[in-house]
């Protein structure tokens, strides 16, 4: 695969990403790309799920409460892994291009469900008071709407109204008319 061709978020890397610290991913993993920007990717690593090493796992259908920062990718949803695999959602990457090994068959489309997910744990585990802003934006965004919508028809209820009016004041006024010239 050239290294050449454009990334998209969703898709899944094998990535190399050489000897790191501890606690930091090493050698090589799966990743899935939540951001590119040029020659950089931005990625969330992916590795093995282990039952017992990681009881709390957030997952939309199994778990969907949980505050973790591991993400449940089950075997038989995604068909890139061959078994249970966990998203490091606390964890994002910047990657050069150049540590990817090979692309993975399949990806996480950026339209799905699960990809919308994943991305606003992201932002609550990094941005938090960002993220409680944005929320609180959408809210009065939403609430602001529903006053538009309201006041529009109130609006056109009045404009009716006054349609009406007028054209029962020409009425009486052509009648006024009408009784003077009489």
């Amino acid at each position: 695969m050239s290294k050449k061709q454009h990334k998209h978020k969703g898709e899944i890397y094998q990535f190399e990403f050489g000897k790191n610290y501890i606690p930091e991913m090493s050698y090589e993993h799966r990743g899935l790309v939540i951001g590119v920007k040029q020659k950089l990717l931005y990625i969330l690593p992916i590795f093995s799920y282990a039952p017992l090493k990681h009881p709390d796992v957030c997952h939309p259908t199994d778990h969907p409460d949980s505050k973790s920062n591991m993400f449940l990718l089950k075997a038989s949803k995604f068909s890139f892994i061959t078994h249970d695999s966990v998203l490091k959602l606390n964890d994002i990457r910047t990657a050069s291009i150049n540590r990817i090994l090979y692309q993975q068959d399949g990806r996480i489309p950026p339209s799905s469900d699960t990809y919308k997910q994943i991305e606003k744990l992201v932002l609550q585990k990094y941005f938090p008071s960002f993220y409680h802003d944005y929320e609180q934006n959408l809210q009065t965004t939403a609430s602001l709407n529903e006053q538009l919508i309201e006041a529009a028809d109130h609006n056109n209820i009045l404009e009716a109204e006054n349609k009406r009016l007028k054209a029962e004041l020409e009425t009486l006024q052509n009648q006024f008319s009408a009784a003077k010239t009489d």
